[in-house]
């Protein structure tokens, strides 16, 4: 067995590191912005959308909230996700808004007397920075916006959401 010269040896090193330099910058060419890669398209919105959330005191909804509120969602030109919740009965109605709270819902609206109280102790408690609240009641609540609930409409909420 034969070895190649030095001189050979390195003629064969500077080829092979060139080969590696070409296809290094052909690799890094192709991964430059604007050449033709995309980001892949997000399976779900639910991180990015502006979240509204419903929180009623029974399932009864005699204001039509939680219809116009879907019908909103569907016809928003921006996402948004709309989502409803049910107050428990005998909950702790500060730990349940801060719930609400913790799930990032951008707006909180809601209907009846449990959940207005329940938003009503959250405020007291002390303002509630980015989350907005809406309260469909008779009576405006300090701190909150109030929609009568002879108001209640898909163009009323979107203007409260996402306006």
């Amino acid at each position: 067995m034969t070895f190649p010269s030095s001189r050979r040896l390195r003629a064969l090193i500077a080829a092979g590191a060139a080969a590696v330099a070409v296809l290094t910058g052909a690799l890094l060419w192709q991964q430059a912005p604007g050449a033709g890669i995309r980001a892949p398209e997000p399976i779900s919105h639910v991180d990015t959308a502006t979240r509204a959330c419903l929180l009623t005191s029974t399932d009864a909804d005699p204001t039509g909230t939680w219809a116009a509120l879907r019908k909103m969602a569907a016809s928003s030109h921006e996402s948004v996700l709309a989502q409803r919740y049910r107050l428990p009965t005998g909950a702790n109605s500060v730990a349940y808004v801060n719930t609400l709270v913790q799930l990032r819902c951008s707006t909180i609206v809601t209907t009846g007397t449990e959940a207005r109280s329940a938003v009503a102790s959250r405020l007291a408690a002390g303002p509630v920075v980015h989350i907005r609240f809406v309260v469909v009641a008779d009576q405006p609540l300090l701190g909150a916006t109030h929609l009568s609930p002879h108001m209640v409409s898909a163009r009323a909420l979107s203007r409260l959401i996402t306006g």
